[in-house]
């Protein structure tokens, strides 16, 4: 294929154009549905997995004293504890960033439809004159392509205020510099518009977009909050089950231990 100049008035530029201001739609409700998910059920997510890294930490103590009251010899709680610290690592690390990312989609505020609409007119806008993928003069601008950036978080988030002062700063720019102004040059601009059909069809197949379908069904979304409670039910139970393990393993061997989550 050849590369060629493609005019903005072209009819493969214009759905070129279109497809990119849908893939970033799309990306954009999958960050969306995401977000709404954890705000529904990220507690019980939290409240599961806290139970489920608590059993894990019961399993491993039991394992390690075990090995020790084979041996006949006492348990160091201080090397019981490093011991615990360095396999959980990557489990607590883990729950770290739930707690974190269960936080932020708290502190992720609703917007309206009007202010909604404000924000993909303002995107889209923009997106047709220095989106990095039809103005390669983007990219090769730091201070645009920064300013792009911003733009771009600020859409995924809904903040319309950081938008429209960033629209303010991009407008500058390009008065300054002149950007746009001329046809652009897209190489094989026919594969490229396939590509981006099924980048939109992969993310649309992507665990957070369809939550989607999930969220709009009150009854699913009580299913799945009942399935949790149950999940951390059968988590609690089988933790209650490794007490009494430990419990008699402590009461034979001598050896005094205390719980506490990190």
């Amino acid at each position: 294929m050849s590369d060629g100049i493609i005019k903005t008035g072209n009819a493969s530029y214009t759905k070129y154009e279109e497809l990119l201001a849908r893939r970033d739609d799309v990306r954009k409700q999958a960050f969306q549905y995401e977000r709404a998910y954890v705000r529904e059920f990220g507690d019980l997510i939290l409240q599961v997995f806290e139970m489920k890294l608590e059993c894990i930490r019961k399993k491993k103590t039991i394992g390690y004293c075990q090995t020790f009251i084979n041996r006949g010899e006492s348990v160091d709680q201080d090397a019981l504890q490093e011991y615990l610290q360095k396999e959980l690592a990557e489990y607590q690390a883990q729950l770290d960033d739930m707690i974190r990312d269960n936080e932020a989609a708290k502190e992720h505020e609703r917007v309206s439809e009007a202010d909604l609409l404000k924000i993909k007119r303002i995107y889209r806008k923009i997106a047709k004159k220095i989106h990095p993928d039809i103005n390669p003069g983007t990219a090769r601008n730091e201070e645009l392509m920064e300013l792009w950036q911003r733009l771009a978080a600020a859409y995924n988030c809904n903040d319309l205020k950081e938008m429209e002062e960033t629209e303010v700063l991009i407008n500058a720019v390009l008065a300054k510099m002149d950007l746009g102004a001329e046809d652009i040059s897209i190489p094989d601009i026919g594969e490229k518009i396939e590509e981006i059909r099924a980048e939109i069809e992969r993310i649309k197949n992507t665990d957070p977009y369809r939550y989607k379908f999930l969220l709009e069904d009150p009854e699913a979304v009580e299913q799945k909050k009942q399935e949790l409670r149950d999940e951390l039910k059968e988590y609690e139970d089988y933790g209650r089950q490794l007490d009494g393990i430990l419990d008699g393993m402590l009461a034979n061997g001598g050896v005094k231990l205390t719980w506490r989550m990190n």
